[in-house]
């Protein structure tokens, strides 16, 4: 009788985390904004004229550069990033059974639109403002929503995982100060809610169910500012330096987001466990992506410009919400705030073909080496990418310019040893097995944009 108790218990607990975990895509903390960029010069740039961009994935990364360009668009985006993450056994008390070293190779599968329009002043020299939108899924719409946080015997990588629904809106002024343009921006994030109260017999069978599920939106916010150092401390003639007139700098604030699962339930099996019933809660949070500060310099050469980047990523902010949640709590995962470094180039090869250029450094935010049952792994990594954009000045059909774009991203993650450990490990608290971090990763990001 007490293992029939055990077994009935046994399956509404794992009912009650199946809630959480019911999407065969893995979720996790990370996504494509970020970890690759969005659209052809951001992915073939690293990310290096993110702060830059005049189109409409400004909204993201610095609202105030839609008011670089007074040209409306309209743009589709589909991007593919090849993952093959590796954890190559170095053995141990009790290591696992491997086929081979990778641990992941799914494929980042994105379709992404954008929409930036100008929506008040007519006049270029007057205080225009614009308004952007971006909306981006997983999967081509396969997979809106994907949420599972998992505990893992082989290892799981932080970053470089599915992405839940992706939408932003924001908007700039220009001239706001002579040579200077503000905007904000908001990202949608979700807190998801559900609720089961059942009655189950000791097989695990329920009747009398009552299942809720609801979810409440919040927003993230971003800022940012562009200024022409030029006209903004020289007006229309030329007092700077070195002949740095031309010279624009950009700084812009990213506030943290990530998107909440929590499950209530409450479960009476009669003669076990009566009324009021027993209470589970799980508690989890999914995509989390960092507050983000940085700044970056743009200097224009005749067709050439060139642009390098710094930002700093408050990692460490994630170990307090970790704290709380019911899957990883036990990890005592630390993270650090990371450095992330960035050089672009892009030339004006004729009135149509651009070619663009960048590579980043960025240091892993995990300083832990063990985290018990969860194991996460993460490394050092090297980001290059090359593209180029062909613009059309009347395409057929619209009868209006429309450009075609093009990028390739490659990122080399470095080696980082590792400790897998498990509560359940004959060995524990010891480590059951050490294993090597790497990997390689491979994006290709193509656009379609209709100017105005």
């Amino acid at each position: 009788m007490k293992n029939k108790k055990k077994l009935g218990c046994f399956r509404v607990v794992s009912f009650v985390a199946i809630l959480i975990a019911s999407t065969d895509s893995v979720a996790g903390a990370g996504d494509a904004a970020t970890n690759y960029g969005l659209g052809p010069e951001n992915v073939g740039t690293a990310l290096a004229f993110s702060s830059f961009n005049a189109g409409p994935w400004a909204v993201y990364y610095n609202p105030a550069a839609m008011a670089r360009s007074p040209e409306g668009e309209i743009s589709a985006i589909l991007q593919y990033g090849d993952q093959e993450l590796r954890a190559k056994s170095l053995g141990g008390d009790a290591p696992l059974e491997r086929e081979n070293d990778v641990i992941s190779n799914s494929s980042s599968e994105l379709l992404l639109l954008g929409l930036k329009t100008r929506i008040a002043g007519a006049s270029d020299k007057g205080t225009p403002v614009y308004f952007g939108l971006n909306v981006g899924v997983d999967e081509y719409t396969a997979n809106i929503l994907p949420y599972q946080a998992n505990t893992s015997e082989e290892g799981q990588y932080l970053r470089y995982q599915a992405q839940p629904l992706y939408l932003a809106f924001g908007g700039a002024i220009g001239n706001v100060l002579r040579g200077v343009d503000l905007g904000v921006s908001a990202r949608l994030t979700l807190a998801a809610k559900a609720r089961l109260e059942a009655v189950s017999d000791l097989a695990g069978n329920t009747d009398s169910e009552k299942l809720s599920l609801e979810a409440s939106p919040s927003l993230s916010p971003a800022a940012g500012i562009i200024i022409r150092t030029g006209e903004f401390f020289c007006g229309s003639s030329s007092c700077m330096p070195f002949g740095l007139d031309e010279l624009e700098a950009s700084l812009f604030w990213r506030d943290e987001s990530n998107y909440e699962v929590s499950v209530d339930a409450n479960v009476v099996i009669p003669g076990v466990i009566p009324d009021p019933g027993l209470d589970l809660a799980l508690t989890t949070i999914d995509a989390y992506q960092p507050e983000v500060l940085g700044g970056a310099l743009l200097l224009p050469i005749g067709k050439l410009e060139l642009t390098a980047a710094i930002e700093q990523h408050r990692w460490s902010q994630l170990e307090k919400k970790f704290a709380g949640d019911t899957v990883r709590d036990q990890a005592s995962v630390r993270f650090e705030d990371t450095i992330v470094s960035r050089l672009g180039a892009n030339y004006q090869w004729s009135d149509a073909l651009k070619l663009f250029a960048g590579v980043a450094v960025e240091d892993s935010p995990l300083k832990s080496r063990q985290s018990q049952d969860v194991n996460l792994l993460d490394t050092d990594k090297t980001v290059l990418g090359l593209g180029a954009s062909y613009r059309l000045a009347n395409a057929p059909l619209v009868d209006s310019p429309v450009e075609i774009a093009l990028a390739y991203q490659y990122q080399k993650l470095e080696e980082a040893d590792f400790d897998l450990t498990s509560i359940n490990s004959p060995t524990s608290p010891a480590p059951y097995e050490t294993v090597r971090a790497d990997g390689d990763i491979h994006v290709l990001s193509a656009s379609v944009s209709l100017k105005f």
